[in-house]
């Protein structure tokens, strides 16, 4: 993840702003010039704050910098979507976290590693790799892989059975992503809108949870994306479910399935049947 410093500074002068105008209430000068001159990326409250003076979005000034290893984390991310746990298993092996030239990329390693553990059950270690992020990766905050975090950590603990602290770590991801203007790429929002659903839905939060299939679906639609559209649907109908709309359940079941068959998604055709 890099901050472009050189179009931060164009787009204040735009504005008519001096560095110290702009740090005013926010944070200092210095942090201003830091971010100009060297591309120093801020904690996410500073960040967003400067966006918001400024009037444009986080992503106009921030952008993914390592394409290479973006595409490594999209196909292990991927993988543990489709519960393929022996192929992420093997793909995060070798992954070297010394080798990992950047923050980001380490934010994302042990994003994906806690996925991991949460998927097979492993979840002490699970919370553990979440909190290494939350705790130690504060000035990358202002991606999506904070708020995704925050909802592996809900995961945890709904397996756990703690559903106070379930509920609590997925307000928080929800607040997170409706307060700030977090970056990320297309299908790590895709993910994070169905994981919050699926969280929804075993907490019983059934009108929550349809709201965030639908934010997902949107997302599909706008991009002309297959990618978990099927699963959307699926979580609606099981959402209805569990809210006693039995005929909308089976209308969206429909839906989930003609679109797991056009996508060649076997494993839901299979669940569903």
């Amino acid at each position: 993840m890099k901050l472009k410093g050189e179009k931060l500074r164009n787009i204040r002068r735009k504005r008519g702003l001096s560095q110290t105008a702009l740090s005013v209430g926010i944070c200092t000068q210095a942090t201003i010039s830091l971010m100009e001159k060297q591309d120093r990326i801020p904690k996410m409250n500073i960040l967003t704050a400067i966006c918001a003076r400024l009037d444009i979005n986080v992503s106009d000034i921030v952008e993914d910098d390592d394409n290479s290893m973006t595409n490594t984390f999209d196909q292990i991310e991927n993988a543990i979507v489709h519960e393929e746990f022996d192929t992420a298993k093997q793909m995060l092996a070798k992954i070297r976290v010394k080798n990992l030239e950047n923050e980001f990329d380490k934010q994302r390693y042990y994003y994906l590693v806690g996925m991991y553990q949460v998927k097979t059950d492993q979840v002490d270690e699970a919370i553990f790799n979440f909190e290494l992020i939350l705790t130690q990766f504060s000035t990358m905050s202002a991606n999506i892989y904070w708020a995704l975090t925050t909802v592996g950590m809900a995961m945890a603990y709904e397996k756990l059975r703690n559903r106070a602290r379930a509920l609590k770590f997925v307000q928080r991801a929800v607040d997170l992503i409706d307060e700030k203007q977090m970056t990320g790429g297309q299908r790590q929002w895709q993910v994070i809108y169905r994981n919050i659903a699926e969280l929804y839905i075993n907490l019983k939060q059934w009108k929550d949870a349809i709201e965030m299939a639908k934010r997902g679906i949107k997302i599909c639609r706008e991009n002309e994306s297959f990618f978990l559209l099927d699963n959307y649907y699926y979580l609606i109908s099981q959402a209805q479910i569990v809210g006693g709309q039995r005929q909308a359940a089976s209308e969206s079941l429909q839906i989930a399935r003609d679109v797991a068959i056009a996508a060649d998604d076997r494993e839901l055709t299979e669940k569903i049947g």
